[in-house]
């Protein structure tokens, strides 16, 4: 019995000093329908829910009716985050969850030429997205309401 005490009592220390996984990265705030209109554009970024340990997206460009660009949207949010783009279809370009916070997300690949870095801020129904350089050079805002 003594030895069964030990080896439990040993068996909780080592659980209790063992380092715990990051959490899965709450982004639940980013799930809608996100639109800007200006001067016969449109730009729209749509979010599912987060379940499963993902979000799925998609951004479209439409211009004067016609769409002239999209880019296909994922979010793994198991132990951290990883952001997908894959602009017109290409292949993933990875960018790695490096800030968060209440409503806000920030995203970077060093390695990558343009964007290193993603910058997602909501303000209550209006959600505002940054891109540049790691030096925050070159940056480029959107600012997007949400569609009911």
């Amino acid at each position: 019995m003594r030895k069964i005490m030990m080896l439990a009592a040993f068996s909780a220390g080592l659980a209790m000093a063992a380092p715990a996984l990051a959490q899965d990265a709450d982004l639940s705030w980013l799930s809608g329908h996100w639109r800007a209109e200006s001067e016969g554009r449109v730009s729209e970024e749509v979010w599912s829910a987060q379940e499963g340990g993902s979000l799925m997206g998609y951004v479209r460009y439409i211009r004067d009716g016609e769409t002239t660009a999209f880019e296909f949207l994922r979010i793994t949010t198991h132990h951290g985050a990883v952001y997908y783009a894959q602009p017109g279809g290409q292949p993933a370009t990875e960018f790695t969850l490096a800030e968060s916070g209440v409503d806000m997300a920030v995203f970077e690949n060093p390695s990558h030429d343009f964007p290193q870095r993603l910058r997602y801020e909501r303000f209550g129904d209006a959600l505002t997205i940054t891109i540049s350089s790691l030096d925050e050079n070159r940056a480029q805002v959107w600012t997007y309401a949400r569609v009911e």
